[in-house]
Order: C-alpha cells, then structure tokens, then sequence
C-alpha cells in the first residue's frame, strides 16, 4: 500500500485550571488525539459507520453529531462497528495518544499547539512513515491560523530526520464536512472517557483494535 488518509480529532481540552474538578471550573486531567488511517479508496466504509448513528437518530447529515452528543449505546455500537471493520481489512488503522496533564513537562504544558503538535507526531510518525504518500486532514478547530502549516512542518521534519521520505499533503478540515474526522472524535472521546472518567467501553470494545500510545 503506498498512499493513504489520515484523519485525526481530539477529546478532553487544552486548557490547564487543574486546581478545581472538570466541569467545575477546573480543566480536563487528560487530553487524547486519535487518529483513523483510511486505506485509498474506502473512504466510505468509515463514512458508513458514521452515518448509522446519524440513521439511528433520524438526524440530517447535514448537522453534525459531536462526541459530546453521543449517547452511552451509540458510543458501544460505534466502538463495535469500528473493531469489525478492523477485523475485516486491518488496512485500516486505529490510533490514540493520551497525556495526563499533571505529568507533562514544563516545556510543553507551557505551550498548547507544541503539545498538540508532538503528540500527533508521536502517534502517526510509525505509520506515516509506511507509506509513500499521505493526505492528512486534521480538525481545522484546533489549528490555529497562525499556526497553520506548524504541524505539517513538523512532521515531514521528523520523518525526515528518520530518513522516511514521505509525501504529506496536510489539510486542516472542518469536521462537520468529513464523517470521517466525526469518526475520529468518536474514538477521541471513547479514550478519553476510559482516562478521565473511568468508561469500560474501550477496553471492552477495542482495545484490540486501536493502537494505544501514552505520551512520554
């Protein structure tokens, strides 16, 4: 396989009030990216399971369902959809990347968009770095305009470094354009449920299925 699609989306916030309780004026404890690698062509295998939920809620495609949003069964039956999928053609590639706030550097917890930055680097250079070509849509919401092409910078950087010359066409996309990066914050949220607030969907559903990396 030389070319493929890579989406990613996040769950949990980037803020750091850690003296006060989630939800109580204090921040998330744990921020997560995921990732979902889309073999050329199979785009709508993804698109399929996101739109069920859509169908199972009589909702318009057109007003997109955040992760927030989803329901404890809905979150169950995505999280099954997505590890028979796998089953199917393990083309497809599943990925997670946790950091528990209290534990990041100061380096890093000092600026937001360098985390976030090598936090996707940390979770997507080992599949990259398989292909010889890849169109990378992350969710336009995180990144800042500013900051537009930081990540794609810093990723070809790295790869580079590791002698992998891969081809990435970075696109900063809006979620509610792409069921797959909805899929991809699906996945954030089911991961950061199991950290944050101690979910068993992931470990019940997929943690054969997704590649999970704790940053460090």
């Amino acid at each position: 396989m030389t070319t493929a699609s890579i989406f990613l989306d996040e769950s949990g916030d980037l803020g750091w009030s850690l003296a006060k309780p989630h939800g109580k004026g204090g921040s998330s404890r744990f921020i997560v990216l995921a990732a979902v690698t889309v073999p050329a062509g199979l785009n709508g295998d993804i698109e399929k399971i996101v739109r069920g939920i859509y169908r199972g809620r009589r909702r318009s495609l057109s007003s997109e369902l955040k992760s927030t949003e989803l329901n404890g069964k809905e979150r169950t039956l995505f999280a099954r959809d997505l590890a028979k999928l796998y089953k199917k053609n393990p083309g497809f590639k599943f990925h997670a990347i946790v950091a528990e706030k209290s534990n990041v550097i100061h380096a890093l917890s000092n600026n937001t968009e360098v985390l976030y930055n090598h936090m996707a680097e940390q979770m997507l250079h080992p599949t990259i770095a398989t292909f010889a070509s890849v169109d990378f849509y992350p969710d336009q919401r995180t990144v800042k305009p500013r900051d537009k092409n930081a990540l794609h910078n810093y990723l070809e950087t790295r790869l580079a470094i590791a002698g992998h010359m891969v081809k990435v066409r970075t696109t900063p996309s809006d979620s509610g354009q792409f069921k797959e990066i909805q899929a991809a914050d699906y996945l954030a949220s089911i991961v950061w449920a199991k950290f944050e607030a101690g979910s068993i969907v992931f470990d019940q559903e997929l943690s054969n299925t997704v590649q999970l990396t704790k940053l460090c």
